[in-house]
């Protein structure tokens, strides 16, 4: 279905830079501005027995020939050592189980859907370039200790991406244990078109 249209002309835009409840200028941030006017996407969900040594990998395809804007990749641990890649350019044989039925736009009255695509276990057969890593640090579990999981592991600031580009999201669990974890994505496609 992709995005409806927005805004057609310079008054129907000025118009629509004041607060429709109120008679004031907007003056909320982007992204709560981005929420309400039904350009702001999430998905989240629960993964369990991922296994000690293994990867879970999360690709997205951008928007074709548009910028797409991811805000937030947080996960929630049972515990670390867990690594957190990602990579542009990504090359796939085969993109894996399409995740678009999980993710809702944030504002419930839009009826815009994304444009851009997510996946999980796809077919890698070149991760592309490095562009970003993070690390959740082990977790204690000597005696009289336990292993407490990790919030807001991610990616860190927002990016923007490359109009029909690939990037993989990549998961590793060093932790020496069997884990479920929680994810979280959240973007948005601006079109005020």
């Amino acid at each position: 279905m992709g995005h409806q249209p927005y805004r057609h002309n310079a008054k129907v835009m000025e118009r629509r830079s004041y607060d429709p409840e109120i008679p004031a200028v907007t003056v909320v941030t982007s992204v709560h501005r981005l929420t309400h006017d039904g350009f702001m996407y999430h998905i989240s969900g629960k993964v369990t027995g991922f296994a000690n040594a293994a990867t879970d990998d999360f690709l997205i395809v951008a928007p074709p020939e548009k910028e797409g804007h991811i805000i937030d990749f947080n996960l929630t641990m049972g515990r670390g050592d867990i690594d957190i890649v990602t990579y542009e350019g990504t090359t796939t044989s085969n993109d894996g189980t399409p995740l678009q039925s999980e993710v809702f736009n944030t504002n419930r009255n839009s009826t815009n859907t994304p444009l851009q695509t997510l996946f999980s276990d796809p077919t890698i057969t070149d991760v592309g370039t490095l562009i970003h890593t993070s690390w959740m640090p082990p977790t204690s579990t000597g005696t009289g200790q336990s292993a407490s999981g990790f919030v807001g592991g991610g990616q860190g600031e927002e990016w923007t991406i490359v109009p029909a580009e690939k990037y993989l999201m990549r998961i590793t669990n060093n932790s020496g244990s069997t884990i479920d974890y929680r994810y979280e994505f959240k973007w948005y496609e601006a079109d005020y078109t």
